[in-house]
């Protein structure tokens, strides 16, 4: 696909505290394996979390091939133009959540699939269901 480009990856507590919206530290796994000051790990999913695009590429394609090839924990797809988030953790758990636009309010709202669904999944399907 050519050149990743990275939009987000290990986020400390302190990082986390400069940021003010739309993440989830405590399920995101980008804080890793990160312990908060009462020695509790911040995300239980432990692993680790990356976000990147692909400059010029459709992310649903990007995405369908991860899923295919590589081995990851979650996978979040928010859209073709938009940079995916892919996890590697204990569980390991091949999962996809597409991240589609709420009609009401355009909050984004979680699918989860399995890779068997994914496989038949189209972007363009997906949202003009959710409009």
């Amino acid at each position: 696909f050519g050149m990743i480009r990275l939009t987000y990856g290990f986020c400390s507590q302190e990082l986390a505290k400069a940021i003010s919206a739309r993440i989830a530290p405590k399920l995101d796994q980008h804080a890793a394996h990160e312990q908060n000051r009462f020695g509790q790990h911040i995300c239980d999913r432990l692993g680790a979390a990356v976000d990147f695009i692909v400059e010029d590429e459709d992310m649903v394609e990007v995405a369908k091939w991860v899923a295919e090839n590589l081995v990851f924990d979650r996978l979040y797809l928010y859209g073709p133009d938009r940079p995916i988030h892919i996890s590697f953790g204990p569980e390991m758990l091949q999962q996809v959540t597409i991240m589609t636009a709420g009609k009401a309010n355009g909050r984004r709202i979680p699918n989860t699939m399995t890779l068997d669904a994914f496989r038949g999944f189209s972007w363009h399907v997906a949202t003009s269901l959710s409009k």
